[in-house]
C-alpha cells in the first residue's frame, strides 16, 4: 500500500524472485505521483514493467496520479494492459472527475497501451447474468470481475456526459487541455474509550454515489491466495456480487486472506451486512484521512465485529483516526491487531 494520501496505489507482486509479475491498482491524488515514482525508479530500468494497471474510476483520489505517471516517458515504463473504463468504452449502449478520465483516455490512446484488450476493447464489467469474466493474467494470477454492472456503467456514462459534454470522448481536445493544465507538471492523541459494540451496530446510510458504484472490483486469486480489490464500490453492489460468488461456492462467507476494504474505511460503504458476508483475517485501509475523515470508527468497528475472528487492520498512514485503533485494552478484548505504516516507510507491504 503505497501512501496516496486520501487515495488509494495499490502495488501487487506475484509470482517468484526469478519471474516477478506486477499489477498497480490506481495510483492515488497528483501529490501521490511522488511516491510511486520513486518505487518504480528503485527497479531497474529493465524491470520497470506492470502486466496490468487497473484504474478503478474516476475519482482523483484513484486516478490524479495516473495521468501524471503516463506523461512520464522518462519513468522507461512498460505497461502491458490497462484496464480503465472511459467514455469509448461508456459508448457500449449494453454497459460505462470525467475530465481526469478524458485526459488518461487520450493519453491511453496517444501511447497505444493495450486498453480492455481482455474486454474486447470494451467496459470492464460484470455481467448482468451468467458466469462472471475470470481473466488469467501472466504468471497465473486469475482476476474475477465483480463490478461495476450495466446499471453503474450506464448512470456514470450519463453523468461523464452531463459534465463535459460536447467534449465528451473528444481526445484532441483532452489532450490540448492537459497540455495547458500547470498541476500536471513537474511540480494529536486519539480519542478515549471507543465504545466498538454500539459503533458497530449504529444505523448505516449507504453510499448512492454513481462514480464509487462505477468502480471495478476484483477477486484476485494466486497460489491458493485470494484478495479482494473493493476500490470505492457501494455496499448494495458488493453485497450481491459476494453473493453471486457464494451461489457459485455454495459456502456462507466469502474465504479471503485479505481485503482492501471499500472506501477508505468509509460507514457508509462497510455496512455490517457486508462485512458478515466475509471472513477474512487481513483488512487493508488506505487514507490519509484529509478528506471525509476516513477511516470512520463504524467502519473499523463493524470490521472488528463482524469480519471473522482475529482481525489484522493494515493502515498506510498514521493519523487519529488510525492510531485510536492501537489502543491495547481494545485489542485485548476485542482481539483484533493493528499495523501502522512508519511515516520514515515508503510503503505499507503485506504477504500473504
Amino acid at each position: 500500500m503505497l501512501p496516496a494520501e486520501y487515495g488509494d496505489c495499490l502495488w501487487v507482486e506475484y509470482g517468484s524472485a526469478r519471474a516477478t509479475y506486477r499489477i498497480l491498482i490506481d495510483a492515488g491524488t497528483l501529490p501521490a505521483y511522488k511516491g510511486v515514482r520513486a518505487a518504480i525508479e528503485e527497479l531497474k530500468e529493465g524491470e520497470r514493467r506492470f502486466h496490468l494497471f487497473l484504474v478503478t474510476h474516476i475519482d482523483l483520489d484513484h486516478i490524479d496520479a495516473a495521468v501524471r505517471l503516463l506523461q512520464s516517458p522518462s519513468l522507461n515504463l512498460r505497461l502491458d494492459r490497462i484496464w480503465f473504463n472511459g467514455w469509448t468504452q461508456l459508448l457500449d449502449k449494453d454497459v460505462l472527475g470525467p475530465q481526469q478520465g478524458e485526459y488518461l483516455s487520450a493519453l491511453i490512446g496517444e501511447q497505444k497501451i493495450p486498453w480492455n484488450r481482455s474486454f474486447q476493447g470494451g467496459a470492464v464489467f460484470a455481467r448482468a447474468s451468467g458466469r462472471l469474466r475470470r481473466i488469467r493474467l501472466p504468471g497465473g494470477m486469475m482476476l474475477t470481475v465483480l463490478a461495476p454492472g450495466p446499471v453503474e456503467l450506464s448512470d456514470l456514462r450519463a453523468q461523464w456526459k452531463k459534465i463535459m459534454g460536447k467534449q465528451a470522448g473528444d481526445a484532441k481536445a483532452a489532450l490540448r487541455k492537459l497540455a495547458a493544465a500547470a498541476r500536471y507538471r513537474d511540480v494529536l492523541g486519539a480519542p478515549n474509550a471507543l465504545d466498538v459494540r454500539a459503533l458497530a451496530d449504529s444505523a448505516t446510510t449507504n453510499d448512492k454515489s454513481v462514480p464509487n458504484g462505477s468502480s471495478i472490483v476484483v477477486l484476485a486469486e494466486y497460489d491458493d491466495k485470494r484478495c479482494l480489490f473493493a476500490a470505492d464500490s457501494r455496499p448494495d453492489i458488493l453485497e450481491s456480487a459476494v453473493d453471486r460468488l457464494l451461489r457459485t461456492t455454495k459456502q456462507d462467507r466469502l474465504q479471503l486472506d485479505a481485503c482492501k476494504v471499500p472506501h477508505h474505511g468509509s460507514k457508509h460503504n462497510n455496512t455490517t451486512a457486508l462485512i458478515q458476508k466475509l471472513n477474512c483475517r487481513k483488512f487493508l485501509i488506505s487514507t490519509n484521512g484529509r478528506k471525509f475523515d476516513h477511516p470512520h470508527p463504524e467502519a473499523i468497528a463493524r470490521i472488528i465485529r463482524y469480519g471473522g475472528p482475529r482481525a489484522e487492520l493494515y493502515f498506510n498512514y498514521d493519523t487519529d483516526q488510525t492510531r485510536q485503533w492501537k489502543d491495547p485494552v481494545l485489542q485485548r478484548k476485542f482481539r483484533y491487531s493493528v499495523t501502522i505504516r512508519p511515516d520514515s516507510a515508503r510503503s505499507l507491504d503485506i504477504e500473504l
